[in-house]
């Protein structure tokens, strides 16, 4: 039997670990990008990856690319309220890590460097001028390429998904910009945080004992003003006047919450941000991509276990009814915890009520572990 090949366009996050992930069954990967040469820039984004998801990447990695991620066994949630900060819920694990925090340059290094390893492999420096999903074909110029599987793990204002979702998805713009940057610091903060502040939600994110990455979450309104000043001083606010903080540039991006309703067409399959974005303020983009490509592996490699073929198999059927409600699900609950905490003189006093003992509740913490963990299915299993 020849050997099934699939087709993964994308040198993202999601295109990088689908790529890598996949060519561990016994199949073939065409893997197109548009540059191979590693991109120098200054992204200061970083991701944060739970437990079960890391296990998963960290099978395809180096030893010694582990010590790239900063392990975390707590979290703490600070909500203002009168401009004080009430410590009102903390996260841990005594014996494991909740969370490994890396740089996201840094993890398209490693995945890149693995994928140049891998022999059944093929780096295809190209862009795609159209896919054909009736066919199963990616057009390169004149030519054409046939595959049993094609990825789509693209941006989502990719021509590409533009073309392949057109006008079918769901939207609500938050008018919210995220502000990010890398922040050296003379403190020890060794664990993530994050701030429910009234201008939004400010996540801390360590990727070493000197160095963390921020992530807020405001009007876009506040895009006008020096934000390189208001976030200085909102972090001295919060961390001390005392503190010593350098920032580097800060970079923006908006923040809406889309959701295609059109995940597949006959073999072809999007992935990653081209499907769904959800708002940063939970940290899960990243993570609800690492579980799409554990359950498109898990169906893969069963039907291979059976001898069947991936081409017009109910791979793509089985993964979305699989993943598209968890993601949708999971998407709408971000959404509502980003409301639930936005300052209002109405939902105050009740929110107020709400968080006043929410720690003492171990059972709600356990929950909210096990679902930012594995996914909302998975943990009721």
């Amino acid at each position: 039997m020849k050997k099934q090949k699939i087709c993964v366009i994308g040198d993202g996050l999601s295109g990088l670990t689908a790529a890598l992930a996949l060519s561990n069954l016994d199949i073939e990967v065409d893997f197109i990008i548009k540059n191979i040469q590693e991109k120098k820039t200054s992204d200061p984004r970083i991701t944060a990856i739970s437990q079960s998801n890391f296990k998963f990447l960290i099978k395809y990695l180096d030893k010694k690319d582990a010590k790239l991620f900063w392990p975390c066994k707590k979290i703490n949630l600070f909500y203002e309220k009168i401009n004080h900060l009430y410590n009102f819920i903390n996260f841990s694990e005594h014996h494991k890590n909740l969370l490994y925090i890396i740089k996201n340059n840094d993890l398209k290094k490693v995945l890149l460097k693995k994928i140049k390893r891998k022999k059944n492999i093929k780096i295809i420096s190209n862009e795609v001028k159209k896919v054909d999903t009736k066919n199963s074909c990616i057009l390169f110029g004149k030519k054409s390429y046939a595959y049993d599987l094609i990825l789509l793990c693209v941006g989502r204002s990719s021509k590409i998904i533009s073309e392949f979702v057109g006008k079918r998805y769901i939207q609500k713009d938050d008018k919210e910009i995220a502000l990010t940057s890398m922040v050296s610091h003379n403190i020890n903060i060794s664990e993530p945080r994050q701030y429910f502040l009234k201008e939004g939600p400010l996540a801390i994110l360590p990727i070493n004992e000197k160095n963390f990455s921020f992530v807020w979450s405001v009007s876009n309104k506040l895009k006008t003003i020096n934000t390189k000043d208001l976030v200085y001083n909102k972090l001295k606010k919060i961390l001390g006047n005392k503190t010593n903080i350098n920032i580097n540039k800060i970079i923006t991006y908006p923040i809406s919450f889309k959701f295609n309703s059109i995940f597949s067409k006959n073999n072809s399959l999007v992935l990653g941000d081209g499907s769904y974005n959800v708002h940063p303020v939970a940290g899960q983009g990243f993570n609800l991509i690492i579980r799409d490509i554990m359950k498109l592996f898990q169906f893969i490699e069963y039907n291979q276990s059976l001898g069947l073929p991936i081409k017009d198999s109910e791979i793509i059927k089985k993964f979305v009814s699989s993943r598209k409600p968890e993601n949708l699900l999971f998407g709408l609950g971000i959404n509502l915890t980003n409301s639930f905490f936005k300052q209002n003189k109405i939902t105050s006093p009740i929110k107020d009520f709400i968080l006043k003992d929410i720690n003492k509740f171990n059972f709600l913490k356990e929950i909210s572990i096990k679902i930012s963990d594995k996914g909302i299915f998975q943990s009721l299993k």
